[in-house]
């Protein structure tokens, strides 16, 4: 099985810096677009440098340089991984004072060489899979919001309260907190125009489940789908960086 990529990120509208990354292959991207078409195995991944704390790009940028250092096949333990790639950040900032506690968020979906998908997902940037034209999301997000709706407590907050979307509760980096790493293995098996989506809240956070399905289920190439949706989350008032990656089944 092959599939088409393609991959944005960009600093947006409203910031003056990227804090986002991006990866597929072996290839990473801080600030434009990669496309590339791959077999497995192979993993994509994004990373959201978290907004007010210091150093969120180099986070974001490192921890991917990281896992291009990581050789995946079925027995990698990727969340091993990962909790070793939080410990790498915490050193780097203990070496660089001016980037202690510096965080990122990430979500990863990792093929290996049998086709066996995995998702790996720390703070609420978010995986999507559109199978048969049906949208559903991949991963949970770690933010306060989802803690608040799980628990039945969203009335001790306004509904309009922008702020509580964007508070996270696990991310790799924080020197006070052990991150939650989840890990999700997609049983579905993946046929030709079946994608998996991976985006920041840049992304997420100003675009409805509707309006991520009909764009993927359109018919035109992958490259104008991600732009699409990039520009429809500019569109509906993202102030944030946005970063997405399509992973298509080729035919």
């Amino acid at each position: 099985m092959r599939f088409n990529t393609y991959g944005i990120t960009d600093t947006g509208k409203y910031r003056k810096n990227n804090e986002d990354a991006i990866i597929i292959g072996e290839s990473i991207c801080t600030d434009g677009i990669l496309e590339t078409e791959i077999a497995p195995p192979f993993f994509a991944a994004v990373c959201d440098g978290v907004g007010g704390e210091r150093s969120g790009e180099i986070a974001s940028s490192l921890t991917l340089e990281k896992l291009l250092m990581t050789t995946y096949s079925k027995v990698t333990e990727l969340k091993t991984r990962v909790f070793g790639i939080h410990d790498e950040l915490i050193e780097y900032g203990r070496e660089h004072p001016e980037s202690f506690n510096m965080q990122t968020t990430l979500c990863l979906v990792a093929f290996d060489a049998d086709n066996n998908i995995s998702c790996i997902n720390v703070g609420d940037s978010r995986a999507y899979l559109s199978k048969s034209g049906k949208l559903k999301q991949i991963s949970t997000d770690q933010s306060l919001s989802q803690f608040l709706n799980e628990t039945g407590r969203t009335k001790i907050f306004d509904t309009d309260d922008e702020k509580i979307k964007h508070v996270i509760i696990s991310s790799l980096g924080n020197s006070k907190q052990y991150p939650m790493v989840d890990l999700t293995n997609i049983s579905e098996k993946l046929d030709v125009g079946d994608t998996l989506m991976i985006c920041t809240d840049g992304v997420s956070d100003k675009l409805s489940n509707d309006d991520i399905s009909i764009v993927l289920n359109a018919q035109e190439e992958i490259s104008k789908k991600a732009e699409h949706l990039i520009d429809m989350a500019v569109r509906n008032g993202s102030k944030d960086n946005l970063s997405i990656i399509l992973i298509e089944v080729k035919k």
